[in-house]
């Protein structure tokens, strides 16, 4: 991958990722007694595993808030936690600096073996100025408990076996810093009176807001986002979703936000989009929202493509080769814990046959993947790659972000500008 030196700001997650790999024979016990249901919040340890169950059935993952320290206790003594790197903006700041990028993160709450998990060209604002993550770790830890697991895991329930139907991943997190999308006073202020030496911003984590606090929770952001593009109109500014409670909370956000950029999973556009059948149906969504939002990009990353919709930001052969490195990395991530490695050479089935259908459509092909200008929008599409035997499902959608997100960086500062 390219290197270089852009500085770009982080926001607003960082925490530390409990995981747990699902085995049938331990987990059993537990969750027999439990119903595969959906639940909007964890007040228990049977809403867990219904939360748990219902994951497995579906084989969609989810993020969901446990209401009390009593109950977060208890699932952590419950089970035998291996410790990684957690929150979408220490995920997204660690794939950067690998990259040579030069990520400025919003870490209030860093302990010492958070900060050793970070990648040492992490710059965190303190005082008036960066310092490494390992000279800003403090005390404070967040926590967040992730239940994985692969396909054809069973577990029993009231309703009978439940079989998973693919690879995926339940967080359950009790963090009342994230959950308010918290920032310090030391990151606010560099990010403001330094802003216009910063070229992007990658921000994430309004999906751990709680349903009864959003909207203040939300205002006080968009105010300090809205407030970095004013100052410096230059900045890239994506906006990447995650897994909402309830659709009212990503509707009342999105059209406030001061993004360029939107990035959502297939079932996060479900949410808000009405999507058809098949990958026709993802890219008429796409193109729906963002003629409604009127930003310069979507991009949705599902199990078998990436495709993003886009106007006048880069080149089509340069967003192609980004979605590409940035499918390539999840691919890496995914079969061997790090987005650097040589990616698996699978190509997922799926994906190549929506590509080739793209293509009867009348796209072009290029690399792995292919566009198509529909009404001065291009609309790209790239296969993902298969991971046979993932050691993670943590992460994955951050890994994939942060590396598209720098590749069209690139793009924009070497003046890959569309000619179209």
């Amino acid at each position: 991958m390219r290197k270089g030196s852009s500085r770009i700001i982080c926001a607003y997650t960082i925490n530390l990722d409990a995981v747990y790999d699902i085995k049938g024979e331990e987990v059993a016990p537990l969750a027999g007694g439990a119903k595969a249901e959906a639940v909007g919040m964890i007040k228990s340890l049977e809403d867990l595993f219904s939360a748990l169950l219902f994951c497995m059935q579906e084989g969609s993952g989810a993020e969901l808030l446990i209401e009390r320290e009593e109950v977060k206790k208890r699932i952590e003594a419950q089970f035998q936690w291996s410790l990684r790197l957690g929150g979408n903006a220490g995920i997204m700041a660690n794939v950067l600096a690998t990259l040579g990028a030069k990520p400025v993160l919003n870490a209030p709450a860093l302990s010492r073996r958070m900060a050793r998990m970070l990648h040492p060209g992490v710059a965190v604002p303190v005082g008036k100025g960066l310092i490494s993550p390992i000279r800003a770790a403090g005390e404070m830890e967040m926590m967040h408990f992730v239940f994985q697991f692969k396909k054809g895991e069973s577990l029993p329930s009231l309703q009978g076996k439940i079989t998973a139907k693919n690879d995926n991943r339940l967080i359950a997190s009790f963090d009342p810093l994230n959950s308010r999308l918290h920032s310090n006073k030391d990151f606010d202020d560099y990010c403001l009176e330094n802003i216009l030496d910063l070229d992007g911003a990658l921000i994430s984590g309004f999906h751990l807001a709680p349903l009864s606090s959003y909207k203040e929770i939300y205002e006080q952001k968009l105010l300090q986002i809205g407030s970095w593009k004013r100052k410096n109109p230059r900045i890239y500014i994506h906006a990447e979703m995650g897994s909402f409670q309830d659709p009212r909370m990503m509707k009342y956000l999105l059209p406030r936000l001061c993004a360029d950029s939107i990035g959502l999973n297939e079932d996060e556009l479900a949410m808000i989009e009405g999507v058809g059948p098949g990958w026709r149906g993802t890219v008429e969504a796409a193109l729906r929202l963002r003629a409604d939002l009127g930003v310069r990009r979507i991009g949705v990353h599902t199990r078998d493509f990436i495709l993003s919709a886009m106007k006048g930001l880069i080149e089509p052969e340069a967003e192609i080769e980004a979605l590409t490195r940035g499918a390539n990395a999840a691919a890496s991530m995914a079969s061997t814990g790090s987005a650097m490695s040589p990616p698996p050479k699978e190509v997922n089935a799926a994906g190549l046959l929506a590509r080739d259908e793209f293509c009867q459509d009348g796209a072009a092909a290029t690399g792995r993947g292919a566009f198509r200008e529909s009404g001065g929008v291009i609309v790209c599409l790239v296969p993902s790659l298969l991971a046979r035997r993932p050691k993670f499902t943590v992460g994955l959608g951050d890994t994939s972000t942060a590396v598209t997100f720098y590749e069209e960086l690139m793009a924009i500062n070497s003046h890959s500008t569309p000619k179209r």
